[in-house]
């Protein structure tokens, strides 16, 4: 019994090690407006249309 809760909770701090990482890179590879200049902008609302 001991040792099903053992691979249990080794699983779930696996699954939490990884999810922060995933969570960490979509973060990094974000590009706000505030960062972009007006053509960049134009570009994007162009494509849009």
């Amino acid at each position: 019994m001991l040792y099903q809760l053992g691979i249990i909770l080794i699983f779930i701090v696996a699954a939490l090690i990884i999810s922060k990482r995933f969570k960490n890179n979509e973060n990094k590879d974000l590009v706000y407006e505030d960062e972009m200049d007006k053509d960049e902008l134009e570009k994007i609302d162009d494509e849009l249309d």
